[in-house]
């Protein structure tokens, strides 16, 4: 079984049913007129390590000031909306008014009836019945609205509670105990581990869509005692209940696991619980706006959700990459899993070559699967990953323009995805404790690219904890230059086992429609191939140097 990655059109759904209560809080975002533009241009250099800017981090103020939306035009929306019933305010970047609103408020202010509509096996949403236009009062200050979907009907719970002991309904530990010191060694973590970097003083933070069970991380401990499970925090990003979306723990259990496997000595996994059927934006934003907290951003951001890009609008992607490139500006590092439908993002409904977003942004390293062939409890070989039907998520289609760190690459097409990979398949990561909201708990094999994103996360968190010397301030923001710039120089070095291991073979054409294709070199179902994280440490050691502490 696997842990598939969300993949959601809310506006595609069903025929409304019924109005929704009036008193509903909606969560959104009104976009402002910024320069995003500039930023873009800004954080690149910021993230390139031969460029004089590398890792010289902005703050949020220098954003807001920079690239922001004139304070006058932000003050005058913000004063419009909230008479018109928002609660919120300005994103730390200066360019989002984030928040939430009554239904009935958001209809009238909108001019679209915010209704019931049934979606699936998940139940209920609550949406406007059409997609909001920018309203007239807002004038020509607002650019994009976005979110005002909200799962229903299940309860207001808005995390899982710890139970004080564990229940009656423990499973007992499964006899096969998995791969995961093999696969840290074959990552290259051990020679980290062994100088001390375990990822202390890092926190990774997390979108979920399903519950977050306490009760299933205990279980996993009693069993792998050798395992340290980093401590989990649970944020509830609006009212959207977690049994809205799912009754099991397993999201969020598998992605707390690959990370932890990775990097035993994480600070901590702060989890963002958000609503699944909402741009992924509005779940970034949360994490955003700890900016301007004493506990600061997280130094990496794991996502193991996704959506059909074609599917999402453009509005949703713009503000989405306004979030992702203020963390990247701040320094936090995001990566995204590239989905589990292989070539066909979009399927079961729609068959032809699509990719996932925001893998597909260009401020996020998108995360492809790979499969191990074990021999006498070796690994001798790592494939593209594909069974039964799924693999990894990859192709040439994103709308997104090609960033320039991808230029000369010969596959046509945009943004390419994805970078990198990781390990995917169920059965070689091996069984997980599955909970469900009633206490009830089972060992299952569960697995796919929700791995990946979180196990490279744990990787990147251990390039930190080495690169840091103490300071738990220390950050690489966005990876994708540098990991470019890395292997490009490697293949002209001749000496490309140094820092990756290509994925020479395998695919992702699950559906048989003619990509993709793993091949010698970067491809789109593995990218560049798999990390080596203490060779990358040193290969980027060179440009880190700079700012170690003294």
């Amino acid at each position: 079984m696997l842990a598939l990655l969300v993949a959601i059109a809310p506006m595609a759904c069903a025929p409304a049913t019924a109005p929704v209560d009036g008193e509903l809080r909606l969560s959104l975002i009104v976009g402002l007129r910024r320069d995003d533009a500039g930023l873009a241009a800004d954080v690149l250099r910021r993230s390139t390590p031969s460029d004089p800017l590398y890792r010289q981090w902005l703050t949020p103020a220098e954003i807001a000031e920079r690239y922001g939306a004139p304070a006058a035009d932000a003050e005058a929306a913000l004063a419009t909306l909230r008479a018109a019933g928002f609660t919120g305010a300005l994103d730390p970047t200066g360019g989002l008014l984030v928040g939430e609103m009554r239904a009935a408020d958001a209809a009238a202010f909108f001019g679209r009836a915010i209704v019931r509509v049934a979606y699936g096996k998940a139940g209920e949403l609550a949406m406007p019945a059409e997609r909001p236009a920018i309203p007239a009062a807002l004038g020509e200050v607002a650019t994009e609205v976005v979110g005002l979907v909200h799962g229903l009907d299940r309860d207001t719970t808005t995390s899982v509670p710890a139970p004080a002991e564990p229940l009656p309904s423990d499973p007992p530990c499964p006899p096969v105990q998995g791969l995961g010191p093999l696969y840290a060694q074959h990552y290259g973590a051990l020679p980290l581990w062994e100088a001390g970097a375990t990822g202390q003083g890092v926190r990774i933070a997390m979108l979920q869509v399903a519950p977050t069970s306490q009760q299933a991380l205990r279980a996993f401990a009693a069993c792998r005692p050798r395992v340290r499970v980093a401590p989990v925090t649970v944020t509830a990003v609006d009212g959207s209940s977690p049994e809205a979306f799912s009754e099991r723990a397993a999201e969020s259990t598998l992605d707390i696991i690959a990370a932890s496997l990775m990097a035993p000595g994480l600070a901590g996994i702060d989890i963002y619980q958000v609503n699944g059927f909402a741009p992924v934006a509005i779940g970034l934003a949360a994490i955003l706006a700890q900016a301007e907290t004493p506990a600061g951003l997280p130094a990496i951001v794991s996502l193991s959700l996704g959506f059909c890009e074609p599917e999402v609008t453009d509005a949703e992607i713009a503000v989405g990459e306004r979030v992702l490139m203020g963390l990247a500006a701040m320094g936090t590092s995001v990566l995204a899993s590239s989905g589990d439908f292989g070539s066909s993002a979009c399927a079961p409904s729609d068959l032809a070559e699509s990719v996932q977003y925001p893998a597909s942004s260009p401020w996020v390293v998108g995360v492809g699967g790979t499969s191990f062939v074990i021999s006498g409890g070796e690994i001798t070989d790592e494939v593209a990953w594909s069974q039964d039907g799924y693999g990894g998520g990859g192709g040439r289609t994103s709308r997104i323009p090609r960033p320039s760190w991808q230029a000369g690459i010969p596959i046509e097409g945009g943004r390419i995805v994805p970078d990198v990979a990781f390990l995917a398949d169920p059965e070689t990561i091996g069984p997980i404790p599955l909970c469900d909201t009633s206490g009830a708990c089972a060992w299952s094999v569960n697995a796919g690219t929700s791995a990946t994103a979180p196990g490279v996360a744990g990787g990147i968190a251990l390039i930190l904890s080495s690169a840091a010397g103490g300071d738990p301030g220390f950050r690489l923001g966005a990876l994708a230059p540098a990991l470019y710039g890395m292997a490009r120089n490697l293949a002209q070095e001749a000496a490309g086992t140094v820092g990756y291991t290509d994925i020479v073979s395998g695919t992702n054409d699950v559906h048989e429609i003619g990509c993709c294709d793993a091949a010698p070199g970067f491809d789109a179902v593995t990218g560049w191939g798999v990390l080596k994280f203490s060779e990358v440490a040193q290969r980027l050691g060179a440009f880190l140097a700079r700012d170690r502490p003294s």
